[in-house]
């Protein structure tokens, strides 16, 4: 995957809001998945935190991402955060090894 752009984000619930984030990481999973050169969009959860998230996106193009993260339920989502998140998503950019 020469080329692409991928971004991994772990995220932890705030205590009795992880229902809350789930739900708002489904939603932008689906969306962010039904864009122009998204390849991947995949949330899943910690196996034995069950309040640690991570996700994980593989983009065509840095244009793609950047639209992606400029989006307005993506604004919306980190505008918002502190109601649901511990702190803040811990991201890394991965380039091919």
């Amino acid at each position: 995957m020469s080329g692409t752009y991928t971004l991994v984000g772990i995220a932890r619930a705030k205590a009795n809001r992880r229902e809350v984030l789930v739900d708002k990481l489904t939603s932008m999973r689906q969306r962010g998945a039904s864009e122009p050169g998204c390849l991947r969009y995949h949330v899943g959860q910690d196996a034995e935190d069950h309040e640690v998230f991570v996700l994980y996106m593989v983009w065509d193009s840095k244009r793609a991402l950047e639209s992606h993260l400029n989006s307005e339920y993506v604004r919306d989502f980190h505008a918002m955060r502190d109601d649901y998140l511990d702190g803040d998503i811990h991201f890394r950019w991965l380039q091919a090894a």
